[in-house]
């Protein structure tokens, strides 16, 4: 528990820059960008974080043109912690900041600085790290930051997010991999000769129905998700190419294996039947969000000794803080102890995340000032890792439990595709 010195020094501090935090973040909802073209919210973060003192950036970090690095430093060692914050700035295609990662981008802002701040004033030494981490919505910028080992040395990663409801000290989202699956056949007249044909789309029919056939034996929080790009020209023309796109989900990693074998199947189903060769291309695959619950803990704790909120006690927020929802902080989640807050985004229009009713709440002023008060309490545990070595250990103790029974999880199936190697096409 932190000294009511320290929170109050962080209140005040962040006060005195509320304006411009709310012009930096303003600013994104108003320019929204799409995956890995975020360059106006990339100079307008960056621009951000050069201007805090003994901060130091680096742009377009990890060979990602749209992501950065900002750290600082205060009487560090080897052996002092060093706390990280991930902000999110991509917006959805049509319909802007429908997710309100402009918000995410303020608490992170809002956390970073009241953290280093605080350890200015009160001479506490330690690292502080604010990854700009794009393309969360499509394509994964946290997966690239892990692959380059950013996330290296960091002893926990914390991250706030808006949604429309009951805030939440911790949320776990599902796992998700999306892919594309493509048929080949080859056509042929569809009256003179169809019989010299090879009929994607009847693959493609085919592949839909066994799916949709497929809906009765899965799992209440199994998730199918499909759209079909390229079903076909004219009729009078055998189909010789389709493709669709597709995600599925599932609350472990290794459940959503198992699915993705079962929709392989019908992949195999469709080509098999037709005689059409079939290629399934991996996108990317976002790991289920593991909540460090000493974490969440502390952080409710101070949401409501310091900032007076009302929240649900920590075993009632675990079991309703599960969404269908899937995020590449999860990956994060399984490589360094996480966090991931939801918070409340009043949203008069009554819609959640992913409509334009949101994306309209995410840019009220009453939403900003909801994302800075999460990210003072991710900044207060911040401090209180930086001070405690104790709830630190006890935090890494709980991460290795956790992944450790995670890892025990997941599924020993292995995906049969190779079985159909004659019907399938490689690169």
């Amino acid at each position: 528990m932190l000294d009511k010195k320290i929170t109050d020094f962080i209140k005040d501090k962040i006060k005195s820059i509320d304006e411009e935090l709310y012009v930096a973040q303003h600013s994104l909802w108003e320019n929204p960008e799409t995956a890995w073209k975020e360059f106006h919210a990339h100079k307008v973060m960056t621009s951000f974080m050069e201007k805090q003192p003994g901060w130091s950036v680096i742009k377009s970090a990890c060979g990602m043109e749209t992501a950065f690095i900002a750290e600082f430093t205060h009487n560090a060692t080897d052996s002092t912690p060093v706390i990280s914050y991930n902000a999110e700035y991509d917006a959805l295609p049509g319909i802007g900041h429908a997710c309100g990662h402009n918000l995410i981008s303020v608490c992170s802002l809002t956390a970073a600085v009241a953290t280093a701040t605080a350890m200015i004033e009160f001479d506490i030494p330690g690292t502080v790290k604010l990854f700009g981490t794009p393309a969360e919505e499509y394509g994964g910028g946290k997966i690239k930051f892990i692959d380059a080992g950013a996330y290296e040395g960091c002893d926990v990663s914390l991250i706030g997010h808006g949604s429309y409801g009951q805030t939440h000290a911790s949320a776990r989202t599902t796992a998700i991999k999306n892919f594309n699956v493509e048929f080949f056949g080859r056509e042929a007249h569809a009256a003179a000769s169809p019989w010299e044909g090879i009929n994607a789309l009847d693959a493609m029919n085919i592949m839909y129905a066994s799916v949709a056939a497929l809906r009765q034996q899965l799992m209440p929080s199994d998730i199918v998700q499909c759209c079909v790009n390229q079903g076909g020209t004219v009729p009078n023309i055998i189909t010789g190419y389709t493709s669709a796109a597709f995600a599925v989900r599932a609350p472990t990693l290794g459940r959503m294996n198992e699915l993705f074998d079962k929709i392989s199947n019908c992949v195999k189903a469709g080509a098999l039947a037709t005689g059409c060769k079939f290629k399934i291309s991996i996108l990317d695959t976002y790991a289920n969000h593991i909540s460090n619950q000493v974490l969440a803990a502390r952080f409710r704790d101070n949401m409501i000794r310091v900032f007076g909120e009302k929240m649900l006690s920590i075993d009632e927020d675990y079991r309703t803080g599960i969404t269908g929802a899937s995020t590449d902080q999860g990956n994060v989640s399984w490589v360094v102890p996480s966090l991931h807050p939801m918070f409340n985004v009043d949203n008069p229009y009554g819609a959640g995340p992913h409509t334009k009713d949101f994306a309209k709440a995410a840019g009220t002023r009453e939403a900003h000032d909801s994302a800075v008060l999460t990210g003072m309490g991710l900044s207060v545990v911040g401090v209180e890792l930086l001070l405690n070595p104790d709830l630190l250990a006890e935090v890494k103790a709980k991460f290795d439990d956790d992944i450790n029974k995670a890892k025990g999880e997941l599924t020993s199936s292995v995906n049969s595709i190779k079985s159909f190697a004659d019907l399938e096409v490689t690169e």
